[in-house]
């Protein structure tokens, strides 16, 4: 059911005045540590800075264009919180993400519990969100929301 992709593996050299959008280009772009790869094919790979922002529903104070229009590294001021408060990937821990922050061989781009995204060098106690890209065949059988009470149930198509 997971199709087999091309991950894309542009990196950012600053995570200041980056948003959803400039990452997402950034993340399909060729700016890469020196000799490393720019795309990778597999099936399972890591979420990138841009899911993070686009992950967001916005709220009653900040609405999901005012957010997506912010930078990333900012969300996690008290006075537009309703960015990562209302974003499905927000987590506890640091997450780990595929797009490499190109200053450093070793750094990528994290989201950290406070929803402060910033490249750092890559270490044990990071959280991961493995990604995958399901097969255009593939439905839901069962299943309204994807929680643990009413999971989602896939199937062929």
């Amino acid at each position: 059911m997971i199709s087999e992709v091309v991950w894309n593996l542009g990196g950012s050299g600053t995570h200041n005045n980056v948003r959803a959008k400039s990452f997402y280009e950034r993340e399909r772009g060729t700016y890469v540590y020196s000799g490393r790869p720019t795309t990778w094919t597999g099936k399972v790979g890591l979420m990138y800075p841009s899911d993070y922002g686009y992950a967001t529903a916005g709220g009653a104070t900040t609405n999901r264009d005012t957010c997506l229009n912010t930078v990333l590294y900012s969300w996690n001021r008290s006075s537009i919180s309703d960015c990562k408060n209302n974003d499905w990937l927000s987590g506890n821990s640091n997450q780990c993400t595929i797009t490499s922050f190109i200053s450093y061989s070793h750094d990528v781009f994290y989201v950290d519990s406070t929803s402060y995204v910033y490249g750092s060098y890559v270490y044990n106690t990071s959280a991961v969100r493995p990604s995958v890209y399901l097969g255009s065949n593939i439905g839901i059988e069962s299943g309204s929301d994807g929680s643990s009470t009413s999971p989602f149930v896939l199937k062929n198509s």
